[in-house]
């Protein structure tokens, strides 16, 4: 099970080998942005061999992030049943923020109708190019240019300098300025604004070197008239997480954007400027300067019915020889097979029972058996000795393992399920070359067994036989290329 502990700035180094090895850029995932906020969160962290965890709570809410170094389908599934599972344990509802799209439509696929997927207009992020935000070239950014033409003509004299802690006073007056302007309307409804923005501001001032943040301000007859600041969220992307300007110099907004931009090392090549929070006149502010990507994250929630018999409680162990006579009427009864024929088979092809999986729901009653097996690839189908034999006896090379049978019950189909009790054995099979999987033509798992990553090798009359690699080379034993 997960295990989450407080977000400190001691864990700088461990979190960011995460995040910068997802390519996510999201702006809630720079590090000087996860500190400063976690006192107002209470952002705690879990990690797995390749995802970060996020948990955050506010008003006695908690909401979670999934961030990912492997985007592969099981790799996705298998994180969100561990947080749900975790989620369960505390009693809590699980709710995702921040997923991007690609991760978001894997869930759809997943978890089918137990889950809700909410695109959040306001939360997209505005992510430009460095050297456009830097140079204002072309005709589209015309209009940015005047602005910076007007407030050079004005303050010709004027001073951009590196922000440094003894600028930081000097910051916290522009800051007070800014809130203190008419008609100024919080993009944080959910907090005392002026409280809550000057608490993470001071946080990240006290904390400056060890954040890593970077900033510059704008200076016109020694008073300092702008400021801005942020850090980075991967090697190649800077998010500006502050932009503060007395408005009554004109174009100082966007002389202090144009100037750190070209101060930020060249390797920074896209700034995330951060969401519109649904404010027009920020949204009208951030589109004008054209951004490259508008960077699309959801919600995902998921739906419990506690009247649904598929959403009941269950608990997976693993199966023993005593589970045979159940085994054989489910087989039966899915397969259509004879039972004397099915008993033929569990007594005979070498069922690897410490790699079987049962699973029983919270009224006592079985609702899916996965059963693995030890047998041969002769054993499925002795054709292919005949008409395969170099392609047999390179495959008979390897070790591997078979899915016997995977039934799972009606109710139950379309569910987490299957990919839990898959995940439950999923650790073990490593010690394996490859996964056999044989489907005979009628069934309606081809695609499901594809999308674990099955590879077709052979077929006869009667199924088609696929192979999960484990090991990279398997591909290259069948002939198909990467």
């Amino acid at each position: 099970m997960l295990s989450f502990c407080p977000l400190t700035i001691a864990d700088r180094d461990t979190l960011r080998n995460y995040i910068f090895r997802s390519g996510q850029r999201n702006c809630n995932l720079s590090f000087a942005n996860l500190a400063a906020w976690q006192p107002i969160f209470n952002t705690q962290f879990a990690t797995t061999d390749n995802a970060l965890v996020l948990r955050y709570t506010f008003d006695d809410h908690a909401a979670y992030m999934l961030v990912l170094t492997d985007h592969s389908y099981e790799a996705v599934v298998k994180n969100v049943l561990l947080m749900w599972q975790y989620a369960d344990s505390i009693h809590e509802e699980l709710e995702i923020v921040g997923m991007e799209n690609e991760d978001a439509d894997i869930l759809r696929r997943a978890f089918g109708s137990q889950v809700t997927v909410e695109a959040i207009r306001n939360s997209q992020d505005y992510i430009y190019r460095r050297e456009s935000l830097a140079s204002l070239r072309g005709r589209h950014l015309q209009a940015k240019r005047n602005h910076a033409n007007r407030f050079r003509t004005l303050y010709p004299h004027y001073e951009y300098r590196e922000l440094t802690p003894d600028l930081f006073a000097q910051c916290i007056e522009v800051e007070n300025l800014w809130h203190g302007e008419p008609g100024h309307k919080s993009p944080y409804e959910d907090f005392d604004t002026l409280a809550a923005e000057q608490r993470v501001m001071q946080f990240t001032f006290d904390h400056w070197a060890d954040l890593h943040t970077l900033g510059g301000a704008l200076f016109v007859e020694g008073k300092m008239v702008a400021f801005t600041y942020g850090s980075a969220i991967s090697p190649t992307t800077f998010d500006v997480s502050v932009e503060k300007a007395d408005t009554n110099y004109e174009g100082a907004f966007t002389v202090i954007n144009q100037e750190f931009c070209r101060h930020l090392p060249e390797y920074y090549i896209y700034v995330n400027r951060e969401e519109d929070m649904g404010l027009e006149g920020l949204r009208q502010a951030k589109s004008s300067y054209h951004p490259e990507l508008l960077l699309s994250y959801n919600i995902i929630q998921f739906n419990e019915n506690k009247e649904d018999s598929s959403s009941k409680r269950y608990c997976l162990h693993r199966s023993t020889p005593a589970d045979l006579p159940e085994t054989l009427e489910w087989m039966v009864r899915q397969y259509g097979f004879e039972r004397e024929e099915v008993r033929f088979w569990l007594e005979n092809l070498h069922i690897n029972w410490p790699l079987s999986v049962k699973a029983v729901d919270e009224d006592g009653q079985t609702i899916g058996l996965l059963t693995m097996s030890d047998y041969r690839i002769e054993e499925e189908t002795a054709q292919i000795a005949v008409e395969r034999p170099d392609l047999l006896n390179a495959l008979n090379q390897y070790r591997y393992t078979a899915v016997f049978s995977f039934i799972t019950a009606p109710e139950r189909r379309g569910t987490p399920l299957n990919f839990d009790m898959m995940m439950n054995i999923f650790p073990e099979l490593k010690k394996y070359d490859f996964i056999f999987v044989p489907v005979m033509h009628h069934l309606k798992t081809h695609e499901y067994w594809k999308r674990w990553g099955a590879q077709l090798f052979y077929e006869d009359k009667e199924c088609k036989y696929y192979l999960i690699p484990i090991n990279p080379k398997m591909s290259e034993v069948i002939g198909i290329e990467d």
